[in-house]
């Protein structure tokens, strides 16, 4: 009867979608997704399942699926400015900047994929509750997307249209995050000196793969670099980050659960490790070559 009552108070426990302290380090228990979400219905606004985002990222060591060669994707350039004079809005559960972001002269990145070097300008910035990519089935508390549009094609057809950049935040360390500061998370204020380079570098290892958007219509015109440090931010930030995304967006979006889409089939893509460096460790065994070999055997004769 004991074990009984044990068993029904663990399954109770890993039910209850709360914010559990153990030994001083917080953590997130991720509710369930229901059957069917609420939201918007992906088969009426994302037709294509061909290369959908968000994806699990797999761990390095399966090498049949994640490659870490570190030339398919490259950085020519990295030149953001400051962003000042706009908002973050509330849209449809998410939080981005105003339509002029564009005017304001964001910055742009220049980007080699496969040898073909292409620019992207900054086009818009949002947040998700909580992460949509995973690293190892592990989902984090916050993703922050950086959208580009590319300065070479401007039509949604083309495959290489947009780009966007995923940086994943954990409250683990409890550390006030500048960037979002700066941009007033959660909060309505204008954004006055906000560095995206006090986030991401050119030097940072990051993952690529082929894509879409996370949002309908889910186009497929998206190469996705989602960087691999996770950034630390306040555990004060992220509360006021979900009191936010559920007071705007009380259901559940697509397949995830707050604003965060659930992740998708690889369907035969593979994904690119860029700017790994692995120490080269020899792995062979100690072998003589002949001359050795030679000297050391007219030693025993001489020996003996």
């Amino acid at each position: 009867m004991e074990l009984f009552l044990a068993q029904k108070i663990f399954l109770f426990l890993l039910l209850i979608p709360n914010i559990i302290s153990v030994e001083g380090e917080i953590f997130l228990q991720y509710p369930e997704i229901p059957e069917k979400a609420e939201g918007w219905d992906e088969g009426e606004y994302c037709s294509s399942t061909q290369i959908q985002s968000p994806i699990d990222i797999p761990s390095i060591k399966n090498d049949s699926v994640l490659i870490d060669d570190g030339t398919h994707a490259y950085f020519k350039s990295f030149s953001y400015n400051n962003i000042s004079n706009a908002k973050l809005l509330f849209r449809h559960g998410h939080s981005w900047t105003t339509e002029n972001l564009t005017d304001l002269d964001p910055g742009y990145i220049e980007i080699y994929l496969n040898e073909t070097l292409y620019k992207y300008k900054l086009y818009a910035f949002h947040f998700h509750l909580y992460s949509e990519h995973r690293f190892e089935n592990k989902q984090y508390p916050m993703e922050l997307h950086l959208v580009h549009k590319s300065v070479n094609f401007s039509s949604d057809d083309n495959p290489n249209r947009n780009l966007v950049i995923g940086v994943l935040f954990d409250y683990k360390d409890d550390i006030e995050n500048k960037f979002l500061n700066d941009v007033h998370l959660a909060e309505e204020k204008e954004i006055t000196n906000a560095s995206i380079l006090d986030l991401i570098s050119p030097n940072d290892t990051f993952y690529y793969y082929k894509g879409s958007l996370t949002t309908p219509g889910c186009n497929e015109n998206v190469n996705w670099i989602v960087f691999k440090d996770v950034k630390s931010f306040s555990f004060e930030q992220f509360d006021r980050f979900q009191n936010w995304i559920e007071k705007t967006n009380p259901k559940y979006y697509g397949t995830g659960y707050g604003n965060a889409r659930g992740p998708k089939r690889l369907s035969g893509r593979m994904i690119y490790l860029e700017n790994y460096k692995e120490e080269v460790k020899s792995v062979g065994t100690n072998n003589f070559s002949m001359i050795p070999r030679t000297t050391l055997l007219m030693f025993l004769i001489f020996l003996f």
